[in-house]
């Protein structure tokens, strides 16, 4: 039976270690950086600013999950995305031992716990506000500046068939700048 193809992201489960349960920190979005942010995406800071993270990039500060800002209309929101061009205060689980759930784009198999891999960034969905990233499935273990490091695999019922494409994997981010 093949895996339920739903990308969203990725999404706090737990923690690795001992410690205060998952929690959000917020930073600064400027109205500068024109790409919209989802939640559930990787992101990264750059010059003091929070940006969506790239493939390859091993500098990620957490995984952004909503934001407050001005509308248009002048008064406040908050909503699980980050327009465009909008000057935000970001919230974002920063904690470089939170454990994600994230799909992979492919075929899985066991050799992949322990392993490295990058991140596939694809659009979000702008009606839910939802993130599109997902794992790069076949580059696990292929070295150089893998974003994610697989810690298990899902038990969701229709999520978790090891050897079938869209596998949930449960990852820490690997490139995190404080760890």
């Amino acid at each position: 039976m093949a895996n339920l193809d739903a990308k969203s992201g990725f999404n706090p489960i737990g923690k690795m270690g001992s410690g205060p349960p998952q929690k959000m920190n917020d930073y600064v979005a400027d109205a500068g950086y024109a790409t919209v942010m989802f939640q559930g995406d990787l992101v990264r800071l750059n010059a003091g600013n929070l940006e969506q993270s790239a493939a390859g990039n091993d500098d990620n500060v957490g995984v952004f999950w909503g934001s407050t800002f001005t509308d248009s209309n002048g008064k406040p929101a908050f909503k699980n995305t980050r327009p465009a061009s909008t000057a935000a205060t970001c919230f974002v689980y920063d904690d470089p031992y939170q454990v994600f759930e994230v799909q992979g784009d492919g075929a899985s198999a066991q050799a992949n716990l322990g392993a490295k891999a990058n991140i596939v960034v694809a659009a979000g969905n702008s009606t839910t506000g939802i993130s599109g990233m997902e794992v790069a499935s076949a580059g696990f273990g292929g070295g150089g500046n893998d974003t994610i490091l697989c810690v298990g695999f899902s038990k969701k019922e229709g999520r978790n068939e090891l050897t079938a494409a869209n596998l949930l994997y449960n990852v820490l981010i690997a490139g995190h700048i404080y760890k």
